[in-house]
């Protein structure tokens, strides 16, 4: 459900008119990232099934950009990162924070296909 929500508001964006717009790449990597590390962070539930959904549709969008080993790659790093760890202080989840951080890092985006100066 979490993964639909952030990938709704992500995919319909509006433009000034009000019509829908396109993802663009740097977009489709990002819901693809989160998808990731959404999926890292609540293993075996809905949030994981529907993010493994987002992730191979927007795989096919990207196309031959993003490959299975590039993919596998992002997915250990989700796990390094361990986004559903509680915190320090007040031993809370801040899995969904953590994910839309993963999904800028520039490793990450690197792995999905992001190219330095034309994203």
């Amino acid at each position: 459900m979490v993964v639909a929500i952030v990938v709704a508001l992500s995919a319909l964006q509006v433009s000034m008119a009000g019509s829908p717009k396109r993802e663009t790449p740097g977009e489709m990597r990002s819901i693809v990232a989160q998808a990731i590390c959404l999926g890292e962070a609540y293993p075996n539930s809905q949030i994981a099934s529907d993010g493994a959904a987002v992730v191979a549709v927007y795989q096919g969008m990207l196309g031959a950009t993003v490959s299975v080993q590039d993919l596998d790659a992002v997915r250990r790093l989700a796990k390094e990162a361990k986004p559903a760890a509680p915190t320090p202080v007040g031993n809370r989840n801040l899995a969904i924070a953590r994910c839309v951080l993963f999904a800028q890092q520039s490793d990450v985006s690197r792995l999905l296909g992001a190219r330095p100066g034309k994203d």
